[in-house]
């Protein structure tokens, strides 16, 4: 593997696909970041296996390949390099050295091939909701998702499609949320998704305008 980025763009989506990474999992790969080089592209990938973010940048691939690396000393090691182009290429001995201007480091890496893959997506399940919209429903919901583990089940929120109606229902056994907004999309869908996962995509809303288009994993 061998490419160059900007530092701005890579520590971006190292922070995104982070939000993933607990540190919490008993396998060592899930405490780092894949990142595969393809086609002009760079995709970095977090996932606790409950939850997994992927995301995208832009870069100049000299040579295709895929690693994982600890997320959090790669992230501190990005996002203290100058604000210019980061190459990053793998060496001997199973590391990888990157150079920004003056600034070198090597980082052991690990192998992609043991980082869990994401679950296939369905593209007939694919549909779009303006982001202000999807964001409303959500805070209007995931306050009512239940905090105690001992019923898994509550701590999600009900995830439905049905006559071109996207409905969320949360409740914990004393309160009881319920959100409904019509949308574009013949399918139907029910699912119980994690509040964690309903956070994070709050949380990255706020960050955009326009659409968002979501993958329903069945």
């Amino acid at each position: 593997m061998k490419f160059t980025c900007s530092k701005s763009k890579l520590q971006e989506a190292i922070s995104i696909a982070q939000k993933a990474v607990t540190g919490k999992s008993p396998m060592p790969i899930l405490q780092g970041i894949y990142m595969s080089a393809k086609d002009n592209t760079l995709t970095l990938i977090g996932s606790d296996i409950d939850l997994s973010i992927e995301t995208k940048v832009e870069a100049d691939i000299e040579e295709e390949g895929t690693i994982v690396v600890d997320s959090k000393i790669f992230g501190e090691i990005i996002r203290k390099l100058p604000n210019s182009g980061v190459n990053i290429s793998t060496t001997e001995n199973n590391s990888i050295e990157i150079i920004c201007e003056k600034s070198k480091f090597d980082l052991i890496h690990m192998d992609a091939d043991e980082f869990p893959n994401l679950p296939k997506i369905n593209e007939n399940m694919i549909f779009s909701i303006p982001q202000k919209t999807l964001k409303s429903m959500i805070k209007g919901t995931i306050f009512a998702i239940a905090q105690d583990e001992t019923r898994p089940i509550l701590t999600g929120i009900l995830f439905e499609i049905r006559e071109q109606k996207l409905n969320l229902v949360a409740l914990d056994g004393y309160r009881l949320a319920l959100r409904g907004n019509n949308i574009d999309n013949e399918n139907t869908i029910n699912a119980v998704i994690p509040g964690k996962t309903f956070n994070e995509v709050f949380k990255n809303t706020r960050r955009r305008r326009g659409k968002c288009k979501y993958n329903i994993y069945s």
